[in-house]
């Protein structure tokens, strides 16, 4: 077989079929008693060089002037940016958008970088000095913060009733810039473009509110869809009573490699994006698969809450009975107790459903999400040397020793359903804008 990536790969090997991961440095020989194994990974074309790349983007914007004539007479910018747990090649993207901005007459001490880290964890300064890359130092980088009141303003409600509190600090600067990456979300349709504020750097209470059950269980509200996706429509409202004035967003392959760059306005560069990303990374799924092998890769592998996009990434294709071997490093561990809390002595699925809608905390986003997976009937099988096989009971989950082990495990309920085993192997399903069979 085809070796259709560095990370990932199925090869003939003597004795039979080898599946390799070297991000979690485990290879699996396939069990003989499998009827097939297919590898769903696209063979992704050669990065193209970088400058070229950018340069391209950058004297072409996408329904925008140059970035210059925009900054010009402005006397700061803010430049949005992602956390560690995006992997955006932003330290190669801002020599370019700097340049820019100092033709416009804005100086490296007028411009500040803003982590957009939502709710999550602040960068650390080892993940600062990554993101800024050659202006760590010589260019403000701070952290967004979404808890505290008099650094966050509001802009007004949206349609859908959510009150638009941002980040201060971008709101106060003359010039906003926004840098990230489209790929597919799980509720949201793609990141990328509008995630940049919301959830970017918006209030709690805000990316609360747009996360909300209501919203998440929308039957819009699924990977690869912004067509009456509320999240997705509430997110861009936000963005648009902030305003963008130039974006930045590509579309990486696995090794965090520019394919693609579209900057320019930021609703427009988005969509010409998502355009280019279905092209690359769209896949019907017309097998007939009931057994899958999945894993998030880096660096979403930091942890399980990041993790379980992996999961829940599939739920748009597996049926009733299907097994899903998960398997994944999560070095920093679960990283969530809200996620697990809604989980934990439950009796059912409606149970958690219930604690999660009465209760809602912003990182019960992925139980709910692994509800709806759970809905459609699927069994999960799971591994991780960071955690507790306790920790995977709660989340309704078996748990394995290692990845060949889960294999033999899925094999088996599929002879004891006389069903004939056949394997899916999906490695970072997330990165994919997957079909229904």
């Amino acid at each position: 077989m085809k070796n259709m990536s560095a990370e990932y790969n199925l090869t003939e090997a003597e004795g039979g079929l080898e599946y390799t991961d070297r991000v979690e440095g485990i290879t699996v020989r396939l069990p003989r008693e499998l009827e097939r194994a297919d590898f769903i990974y696209p063979e992704e074309p050669q990065a193209p060089d970088f400058d070229t790349l950018m340069k391209g983007a950058m004297a072409n914007p996408i329904g925008a002037p140059l970035l210059r004539e925009t900054a010009k007479g402005k006397r700061n910018a803010a430049v949005l940016v992602s956390d560690a747990t995006r992997a955006v090649a932003t330290a190669q993207v801002l020599p370019f958008i700097v340049r820019e901005l100092n033709e416009a007459g804005i100086s490296l001490e007028d411009i500040r970088l803003i982590v957009a880290t939502g709710v999550h964890r602040n960068a650390t300064e080892a993940e600062m000095k990554v993101i800024a890359g050659d202006y760590y130092g010589k260019i403000r980088i701070e952290n967004h913060d979404p808890y505290t009141p008099e650094k966050l303003v509001t802009l007004g409600k949206t349609s859908f009733g959510n009150y638009a509190e941002v980040n201060r600090s971008a709101y106060e600067a003359e010039l906003r810039v926004a840098v990230g990456k489209i790929e597919a979300h799980e509720f949201a349709g793609f990141s990328g473009g509008r995630k940049s504020v919301l959830p970017g750097i918006a209030s709690e209470k805000c990316i609360v509110y747009n996360h909300r059950p209501e919203m998440i269980l929308n039957p819009s509200a699924v990977s690869g869809v912004l067509k009456d996706n509320p999240v997705h429509l509430d997110m861009l409202e936000t963005a648009r009573l902030l305003g963008i004035d130039f974006c930045v967003n590509m579309v990486q392959n696995a090794q965090g490699q520019p394919l693609g760059i579209f900057a320019g306005e930021m609703e427009a560069a988005h969509l010409k994006g998502i355009e280019f990303l279905r092209l690359i990374f769209g896949m019907k799924l017309s097998h007939s698969a009931n057994i899958y092998l999945v894993t998030p890769g880096a660096p979403l592998n930091i942890d399980l809450y990041q993790s379980i996009k992996a999961l829940v990434a599939l739920t748009p294709v597996v049926k009733e009975n299907d097994t899903i071997i998960f398997y994944s490093k999560c070095t920093e561990g679960i990283n969530s107790e809200d996620m697990m809390a809604p989980f934990k002595g439950a009796p059912s699925l409606e149970a958690v459903m219930k604690t999660v809608t009465e209760n809602y905390r912003i990182q019960m986003d992925h139980a709910l999400l692994l509800c709806k997976l759970y809905q459609k009937g699927a069994g999960i099988i799971a591994c991780s040397s960071n955690i507790e096989p306790g920790a995977f009971a709660d989340l309704r989950m078996t748990t394995a020793e290692s990845v060949d082990q889960a294999i033999k495990t899925a094999i088996k309920r599929c002879e004891a359903g006389a069903v004939k085993p056949a394997l899916a192997i999906i490695p970072t399903p997330q990165r994919l804008v997957l079909g229904n069979r």
